[in-house]
């Protein structure tokens, strides 16, 4: 497996991934502002905080695993790829369950929205849905 490749394809995959999870987001945020108060809105830009970090965090160690040890299998770096994401997103579960005053349901339906775009993200790779 080439580095210089396989690093660049993890981070295109990553940034993918970003923008349709930023789209999710986005398209959950005006209904929230809508029909919410502040806590509701502080507490949905935390649930898309949480969703949206730790994949990026997962992607970023994948990188450096590629880099460091260049010969990486894909089923390896795929299982990295997981534990970290799930390690921060309980982490980051936890700190804002127990240290914030938050509106569970709201941030929890703003992760699960703004989680949807990992999803998505096959569906807008598509020819016809990218911006040159």
């Amino acid at each position: 497996m080439e580095v210089s490749s396989s690093r660049s394809d993890i981070l295109l995959a990553a940034k993918q991934i970003l923008i349709s999870q930023i789209i999710c987001g986005a398209i959950y945020l005006p209904y929230v502002v809508m029909s919410s108060d502040l806590l509701g809105i502080e507490s949905a830009l935390i649930g898309m905080a949480i969703a949206v970090i730790p994949s990026m965090m997962g992607m970023i160690t994948a990188t450096f695993k590629v880099k460091l040890k260049k010969d990486s299998s894909i089923s390896e770096l795929i299982r990295v790829t997981r534990t970290v994401k799930l390690v921060y997103t309980v982490v980051m579960f936890i700190l804002a369950f127990r240290f914030m005053a938050l509106s569970n349901v709201i941030m929890l339906s703003a992760y699960g929205m703004t989680f949807l775009g990992c999803f998505l993200t096959p569906i807008l790779n598509k020819p016809q849905f990218r911006m040159a």
